[in-house]
């Protein structure tokens, strides 16, 4: 097999193992509130998560995978580009799984393409309105997020206070239906991510077969069913793997409460619905920034600020302000060796 071609098939795997690596380090976006205020048996939330991610892989079309291979201008795409940013995103996101950060992977996939395409071309590498797009979509859903959480928390405290005052502030004396609240919107989490982080991998893999495998009849405008099912597998394989570390952070110590059934679906419901429009109109956003905002927004109305572990969020909001440059300066260093390796 010629060299290239067998590089190329490397990048291919290098991709797949992304999308394996993101299920499981996003599997604490779904199941971690369902798990710790005991809604459902964690081995039966993974499971599930797992199942509904594949689900929302194959369900929601194809916009975000076509933005994906718009942020660095086509006609320059190359093998050592696209290894450099699946290197880099690899190396950045397995960091934070182990030290159990709850950072985006979203943010390590475009902070790569950022840097790659920059140490590749310069400025010239990198499409500047789609990445300034990609950016804003990023910066505004933890935002959302965290208004989505802290006002669906206050309605629901709210007709608790007023129809069960009795369970409004014990978990395990709370209504049966915010129990199954809570779990239909932690499965809407689990189906929304698969439809959005999903995407991510389904177009690294077209930016490969469009730009090293043209003779196929691959194009960057069309993302084959084949790779819709093979990506939908590895996120869902990951999901039901499970990361722990990162579900035991978010179950745990972004709240100094415990977690109950209404923040539980406050915190779900708000991320569900914003990381489903962002996969219908093509926005590639953070499920895990989205989530933990939200988690963070949702303590306020039950608990107030003094509940809010504040170490926890500090060490969470450094982690996501530097995944993107750290992510962009990993991938342009992988992008120098493999220059200096003689890969072209």
């Amino acid at each position: 097999m010629h060299l290239h071609s067998f590089l190329a098939l490397i990048a291919l795997s290098l991709a797949y193992t992304y999308d394996f690596v993101n299920g499981f380090h996003d599997t604490a976006n779904a199941v971690a509130t369902v798990i710790y205020t005991k809604a459902l048996r964690a081995n039966v939330a993974i499971l599930g998560s797992g199942i509904l991610n594949f689900a929302g892989c194959l369900m929601v079309g194809t916009a975000v995978a076509l933005v994906i291979t718009e942020v660095i201008p086509r006609q320059l795409v190359s093998l050592p580009i696209i290894l450099a940013v699946l290197i880099g995103s690899l190396i950045w996101n397995i960091y934070t799984w182990y030290h159990g950060l709850p950072v985006s992977s979203s943010h390590c996939l475009i902070g790569g393409l950022f840097g790659a395409g920059l140490a590749a071309h310069g400025g010239s590498g990198v499409t500047w309105d789609k990445l300034g797009e990609v950016l804003a979509a990023l910066a505004i859903s933890p935002v959302v997020g965290f208004a989505g959480g802290a006002l669906l928390a206050a309605a629901g405290q709210s007709c608790l206070s007023r129809f069960y005052p009795q369970a409004a502030n014990r978990r395990h004396e709370q209504p049966q239906f915010m129990r199954w609240l809570q779990i239909f919107s932690s499965a809407a989490v689990s189906f929304a991510h698969g439809s959005n982080d999903g995407q991510k991998t389904m177009g690294l893999i077209t930016l490969i077969l469009a730009s090293q495998f043209p003779a196929g009849g691959f194009s960057y405008d069309h993302v084959p069913f084949w790779v819709m099912i093979t990506c939908a597998a590895a996120i869902g394989l990951g999901t039901m793997i499970g990361g722990w570390r990162v579900i035991r952070t978010v179950g745990t110590k972004i709240s100094r409460e415990k977690l109950m059934y209404t923040h539980g679906f406050a915190a779900e419901a708000s991320t569900a619905a914003i990381i489903l429009s962002a996969s219908l109109v093509g926005a590639p956003i953070s499920s895990t920034h989205t989530l933990t905002s939200a988690v963070a927004g949702g303590t306020l109305p039950l608990h107030g600020w003094s509940k809010l572990n504040m170490q926890t969020l500090k060490m969470i909001c450094l982690a996501w302000l530097v995944t993107l440059p750290a992510a962009a300066a990993l991938s342009a260093g992988a992008y120098f060796v493999l220059k200096l390796a003689g890969v072209d």
